[in-house]
């Protein structure tokens, strides 16, 4: 176990050694494949486009007549899924419509915008170049080209083009089993009438819609009360019916937080605290072949450290790949001083000025602040090394609105 604090950076590095957990594949229904990791690479069964066809509303014409004739005779037309093999005759032009398989000896279409028409009498206004507004089959795509990767994730980006593939059902791994928790005696549901130190149990809304995703078969696992005898039955129990237990609370140093203790006369324990603000009491370790991942119990860090570095982790376990969250630069329109020795997710409100992304610094930051994700729109990450930021820094920006 680490004795001093990881980076972001070494965290990452840590987590992508890791190989995914779940070997045994299923085939699904292509239209219920969305979210889903594939297990194979996925190749064409057919050619894109299957045959060769006019990409718009126009008239087919031969080579040898362009720039020859101006005038056309055109009593036959082709529509997208007539079966006809036509071939034009010197002199003549054929109506096609987009989609429509074209003459066997055409490979230029003019646009019907650029004619005139009188019956079937067809006037060229602007002559096309030769294969124009033509698609030829399998320019697109050709059949048995491999079109997606093993650990792709099935998504509205994607999903097309395996249907158009002519793919009906996908193999795809396993849904991962996670089960987690919240800890901590002071936690109740949600209510307006707390006594004493009781707080509502936030955490568990947090875990339950972040992990509420197509390849998660997911099942909270209760609320660990205080007790390092409750913590080690519950760890154990659940280590043996899931892929990975995910925790919110009791990892930090307290007398009361029982997790890492737990954790380590179970199993193994990869690491323990992380030079981040917020995040720091994180902790990631495995018993058996069970991952465990305690995170702390502030709401921000929750949410933070899931979205920037556990979610990447589960879809690679899952048998995706490893990708962090994008980012955009964004200029900084305040000034502040910052410990070293940590990186820090700092929470801004991004403005438009003058064609720049501008950040403001959202004026709550604890990591109880829960307003503070929900009123502001992302985080700025300032790495390890900086003190000191100065108005008109540049930083990366993560919106919440793709982060979550």
């Amino acid at each position: 176990m680490n004795k001093l604090p990881l980076t972001k950076k070494q965290i990452v590095k840590l987590f992508k050694k890791q190989n995914a957990i779940i070997i045994k594949p299923e085939f699904v229904d292509l239209q219920n494949s969305q979210g889903r990791f594939l297990f194979e690479d996925l190749k064409s069964k057919v050619n894109l486009p299957p045959f060769n066809n006019s990409a718009v509303d126009g008239y087919a014409l031969l080579k040898k007549d362009l720039n020859k004739k101006k005038f056309f005779y055109c009593d036959r037309r082709i529509a997208a899924g007539d079966k006809k093999n036509i071939k034009i005759k010197s002199g003549e032009a054929v109506r096609v419509f987009t989609g429509a398989k074209m003459p066997s000896n055409s490979s230029t279409v003019v646009m019907q915008e650029n004619t005139l028409i009188n019956k079937n009498r067809i006037e060229i206004l602007k002559v096309p170049s030769f294969g124009e507004n033509y698609r030829l089959k399998g320019e697109d795509i050709k059949k048995n080209q491999k079109i997606l990767f093993k650990g792709s994730k099935i998504n509205q980006q994607n999903i097309n083009l395996i249907a158009a593939s002519g793919i009906r059902k996908v193999k795809v791994f396993k849904k991962i089993k996670i089960g987690f928790f919240t800890s901590g005696n002071e936690l109740r549901k949600p209510t307006n009438n707390l006594k004493y130190s009781e707080i509502n149990n936030s955490n568990f809304f947090a875990l339950n819609s972040l992990l509420d995703q197509k390849f998660i078969s997911k099942k909270y696992c209760g609320n660990l009360k205080d007790n390092l005898k409750i913590v080690k039955n519950n760890l154990l129990s659940a280590s043996k019916k899931n892929n990975i237990i995910i925790t919110a609370g009791g990892a930090s140093v307290g007398d009361e937080d029982h997790l890492i203790n737990a954790l380590s006369n179970l199993g193994n324990l990869f690491f323990w605290r992380a030079a981040i603000k917020p995040g720091r009491p994180i902790a990631v370790g495995r018993i058996n072949n069970c991952y465990v991942i305690c995170l702390p119990g502030n709401p921000v860090s929750v949410q933070l450290l899931y979205a920037m570095l556990i979610n990447p982790l589960v879809e690679k376990l899952s048998g995706g790949g490893f990708k962090l969250p994008n980012s955009n630069k964004i200029v900084a329109n305040f000034s502040m001083k910052k410990k070293t020795q940590r990186m820090e997710w700092l929470r801004i409100i991004k403005k438009r000025v003058n064609k720049k992304d501008i950040a403001l610094k959202y004026p709550k930051q604890g990591s109880g602040m829960i307003s503070s994700v929900s009123y502001s729109d992302g985080i700025i990450e300032i790495n390890e090394d900086v003190s000191e930021i100065n108005k008109g820094d540049i930083f990366d920006f993560y919106d919440f609105n793709t982060l979550f």
